[in-house]
C-alpha cells in the first residue's frame, strides 16, 4: 500500500507539468484504444451519456484525482478500474490527454 501511495504522489507531481506533444500523442492513442468506447471518440460522453470530459465538472478535478479515478474506477462503479490493465505511465498519459480536450 505504501508503495502505491508513493507511486501516486510521484505521478501526481509529474502530472502538474504541461503534457509534452509526445505524451499527449501517447495519451490520445491509449484513450482511443481504452476509453473512447464509453466516453466517445471526442470525449463528449458517448452513447452512455457520460459527462463530457471537457466539462468544468471533469476539468476542475486535480490530475491526481483523475489518475485515481482511472486507476481505481469510480465509487458508483460506472467506470471500471484500469490499474493492472494499463501501466501507471499510460494512465498518466491519458490524464495529460484529457487536459487537451476543449468544450
Amino acid at each position: 500500500m505504501r508503495t502505491t501511495a508513493v507511486a501516486l504522489l510521484a505521478l501526481a507531481g509529474a502530472l502538474t507539468l504541461a503534457p509534452s506533444p509526445a505524451g499527449a500523442a501517447e495519451g490520445a492513442e491509449v484513450y482511443r484504444r481504452r476509453c473512447a468506447s464509453c466516453h466517445g471518440a471526442d470525449g463528449s460522453g458517448g452513447a452512455k451519456k457520460l459527462p463530457p470530459l471537457s466539462s468544468p465538472l471533469v476539468q476542475s478535478r486535480s490530475d491526481a484525482d483523475l489518475f485515481t479515478a482511472v486507476a481505481r474506477g469510480t465509487a458508483d462503479r460506472k467506470m471500471p478500474a484500469f490499474r493492472g490493465k494499463l501501466a501507471d505511465a499510460e494512465i498518466a498519459a491519458v490524464v495529460g490527454y484529457l487536459r487537451t480536450l476543449k468544450p
